[in-house]
């Protein structure tokens, strides 16, 4: 038994080594794969978090208000603020047309007269709260006591409402701190005027909650997700899996040549000859691992890409790896057991493939997909080898993490090890 084990060994071996063209694909295209979309990928993301979103605002309040809220819009990195258009002001009716022509994402109108609208209502709200006799601390304006500021804003029809709520928002943001600063600056004078005690105003209030963003993981350097980190264990993945090519081709010129069924001849079980297969397979996938993994570490960065950031997760992502390469041999030890013919094995091999990289978050990340669509994916093995990877790569997961995951691959390798061998016992009974 461990004779026809190594003599299988030697023989996938010799006719690895002899099929350049095979070797080139299993090792320069996933080098290829990897350094283009990574580049591609890497390139739109930053776009995209460089990309600001065009606005026009239009302000009439040359005051407080308004003063404040444009310039906390043009601080805000999401937005690119215009005031003129060839240097000319626009009308409301032409930033109108404009928005709706989606020339501008945005237009936003602060009319006149908001500053002082906002003072009046804080100091008759502030009125109201002392006791009716003290009824004249501030000189207040009854006839514009609901009179508010006012700010339009129009939106392109083809922005989402969750762009439409986010702007929103910051606009309220903006126009809070401005209230909170009229707020304490109309006590500072009314206690001064009452004490004779001058209140510093030195913005003091500003900034006063510390936030602080951090990715919920143990690791004390914090990882960012980006497209090194999904693309290179992703393009690894696919190019392990790869291999049904070239494994089912060379079982199905055993077929062809005679040889398999000289083998099948031979006394003895016909399983060592199969795991022979699967373990030539297994250590070419390991190497093409090591391969990617390279490239992530030192190639990529050379482009301009984050680097891949290993951490401490050296065992898990060793176990992980070891499975993935199973799982791969062993489906195309499966694919070649069944394919009758070349084009049968090339054609099914290579779109089963590419099917299950699509379902397992190989091409579109699994975060994307419709929740019909997530259910789905979690039958591909494609999809369980990349979940073991962001373990180890995002979350800084131990072995006990990614564990599930390595049992559900070798569990996959063995049915398929076990399927193709049933299948050879099948046809050696009938020949």
């Amino acid at each position: 038994m461990l004779l026809k084990f190594n003599a299988s060994i030697v023989k996938e071996s010799l006719l690895l080594l002899r099929d350049k063209a095979g070797l080139a694909m299993l090792f320069i295209m996933p080098m290829a794969l990897v350094l283009l979309m990574t580049l591609l990928q890497d390139t739109t993301l930053k776009l995209l978090d460089e990309r600001r979103t065009p606005i026009f605002v239009i302000n009439y309040d040359a005051d407080t208000f308004g003063v404040s809220v444009l310039n906390g819009l043009k601080q805000a990195r999401f937005f690119d603020v215009h005031t003129k258009l060839n240097d000319k002001a626009l009308t409301e009716e032409e930033l109108r047309r404009y928005v709706l022509e989606g020339k501008f994402r945005v237009g936003i109108i602060i009319h006149k007269g908001a500053s002082d609208a906002l003072r009046n209502k804080i100091k008759t709200e502030i009125q109201e709260q002392f006791p009716a006799e003290e009824e004249s601390l501030f000189e207040v304006d009854h006839d514009a006591e609901n009179v508010l500021p006012r700010v339009d804003i129009y939106f392109d029809p083809i922005i989402k409402n969750d762009f439409k709520n986010a702007m929103t928002s910051a606009l309220r943001e903006f126009s809070y701190a401005v209230e909170a600063k009229m707020i304490f600056e109309i006590y500072a004078e009314l206690i001064q005027d009452i004490t004779d005690i001058e209140i510093k105003q030195n913005n003091g209030f500003q900034n006063i909650i510390d936030f602080r963003e951090e990715y919920a993981t143990e690791r004390e350097s914090r990882m960012v997700p980006n497209s090194v980190q999904h693309n290179v264990p992703a393009w690894t993945i696919f190019a392990m899996f790869f291999i049904v090519i070239p494994l089912a081709g060379n079982i199905i010129k055993e077929r062809e040549t005679g040889l398999a069924m000289r083998l099948r001849t031979m006394p003895g079980s016909n399983l060592p000859v199969i795991l022979g297969k699967a373990f030539v397979y297994f250590i070419v996938g390991i190497f093409q691992a090591i391969l990617m993994l390279m490239i992530g570490l030192f190639v990529l960065p050379l482009f301009g890409t984050p680097a891949l950031i290993i951490g401490s997760g050296i065992l898990p992502l060793f176990l992980i790896t070891i499975a993935v390469s199973m799982a791969a041999s062993g489906y195309g030890i499966l694919i070649g057991t069944i394919a009758t013919t070349q084009e049968q094995s090339s054609i099914f091999g290579s779109i089963s493939v590419v099917i299950l990289a699509a379902l397992g978050g190989i091409w579109v990340p699994t975060f994307v997909m419709s929740d019909m669509m997530l259910k789905v994916s979690r039958f591909s093995p494609l999809n369980w080898a990349l979940n073991g990877y962001y373990e180890v790569f995002l979350r800084s997961a131990g072995v006990s993490d990614v564990f599930g995951y390595i049992v559900l691959l070798i569990l996959f390798f063995v049915f398929c090890i076990g399927l193709a061998f049933l299948y050879n016992k099948y046809k050696k009974s009938l020949s």
